[in-house]
């Protein structure tokens, strides 16, 4: 079974440290913790009465809606993917089809010419 590497990565949060056990790289967890707190202290700037707590309900429910949506766009998109799929392997079937028909046209030619020549 293979090992599971598991990082150890230190963050802070509007003055908050924070220990984060991650199986991603050290860079994309601190990157997270600097967009994060980078979010909140912007959010309190703008509205001195909101709370760090406040801030970071906020921060949630717009990373939520941005998931929820990603996730739409995302089931939309293998939905549409799914269709055009179907209609290629649609449009296989009719050229095979179409070729088949050419093929047995070519053969009823080639019988009426050589028909044609014997007489």
């Amino acid at each position: 079974m293979e090992k599971v590497m598991v990082n150890r990565v230190k963050i802070e949060i509007c003055g908050s440290r924070y220990n984060i056990a991650s199986q991603e790289p050290e860079e994309y967890v601190l990157e997270l913790g600097s967009q994060l707190n980078n979010q909140i202290k912007e959010l309190v700037a703008a509205n001195a009465s909101l709370s760090v707590n406040d801030a970071l309900v906020l921060c949630a429910l717009s990373y939520l809606d941005s998931y929820k949506k990603a996730e739409a766009n995302a089931d939309h998109m293998r939905n549409q993917l799914t269709e055009y799929l179907e209609d290629a392997a649609r449009a296989r079937i009719e050229v095979d089809e179409a070729r088949r028909e050419v093929e047995r046209l070519n053969r009823t030619v080639d019988m009426l010419q050589n028909g044609r020549d014997q007489a």
